[in-house]
């Protein structure tokens, strides 16, 4: 076998599973999947079998998408109950994540202007 770093790195004991492709599904497969979420937010076992076996899609493709659409619908409601709400949660989201990642303190200490040159 080759023992090269270029080998090594794509072959070796660290190298990462190849990214997934992004499955596109065709609007008929949509329908399906939609429908199917309409009546049960989760689907498994024999039913994700067949639901993946009619659509010529893995088990794996209908989990990952039931998945998503989970996260979806939990974000639509928050969205209509509160648009607002959700603006802001969203705006301190990333008002943490930029403490965190300059770790600032949170909350509690002195505002700082970040505009000011002083």
């Amino acid at each position: 076998e080759d023992g090269s770093p270029e080998n090594m790195l794509l072959h070796g004991p660290f190298s990462r599973k190849p990214k997934r492709i992004r499955t596109a599904f065709s609007p008929s497969q949509l329908l399906r999947l939609e429908r199917a979420f309409e009546k049960n937010h989760y689907v498994v076992g024999v039913e994700r079998k067949q639901l993946a076996s009619t659509l010529c899609l893995t088990e794996t493709q209908v989990k990952v998408w039931f998945q998503n659409r989970r996260t979806k619908h939990k974000r639509q409601k928050l969205e209509e109950e509160s648009p607002e709400a959700l603006q802001k949660r969203k705006g301190s989201q990333h008002i943490n994540r930029w403490r965190a990642a300059t770790h600032q303190p949170g909350g509690g200490g002195e505002d700082v202007d970040v505009l000011s040159e002083d």
